[in-house]
């Protein structure tokens, strides 16, 4: 099997387990409170990414989206403020559930306690 070959099958893998992952989360009810853009997350003051800021139970989330690659694009994903929204929580990474069905990945940037 040349080395292509072999690639292409450990992405596979990779890929499938990722999947497996990510359909064993636990979901949870909340709220999306805003999703926003801003620049710089990776020290590199061009960039922007997206923000999403949600409401699960009494804790508050904000987390760094993909980075937003052209002007144009909807970094928010078809999410919109106010939404109720499936959540999901594991260690630093936050998983929404958007309402097409897709998920968005985030990296949790902040935690706070609900007011």
């Amino acid at each position: 099997m040349n080395c292509l070959a072999v690639r292409k099958v450990l992405l596979w893998i990779a890929l499938a387990g990722a999947l497996a992952i990510t359909s064993q989360a636990e979901f949870q009810s909340g709220e999306l409170l805003s999703v926003t853009s801003t620049r710089g997350l990776d020290n590199v003051a061009t960039h922007r990414f997206a923000v999403f800021t949600v409401q699960v139970g009494d804790v508050i989330y904000t987390g760094s989206g993909k980075r937003i690659k052209h002007s144009s694009d909807d970094f928010s994903e078809g999410l919109n403020p106010g939404d109720a929204i499936h959540a999901s929580i594991q260690g630093n990474d936050m998983i929404l559930r958007k309402p097409d069905g897709g998920e968005v990945k985030t990296k949790i940037i902040k935690r706070m306690r609900a007011q």
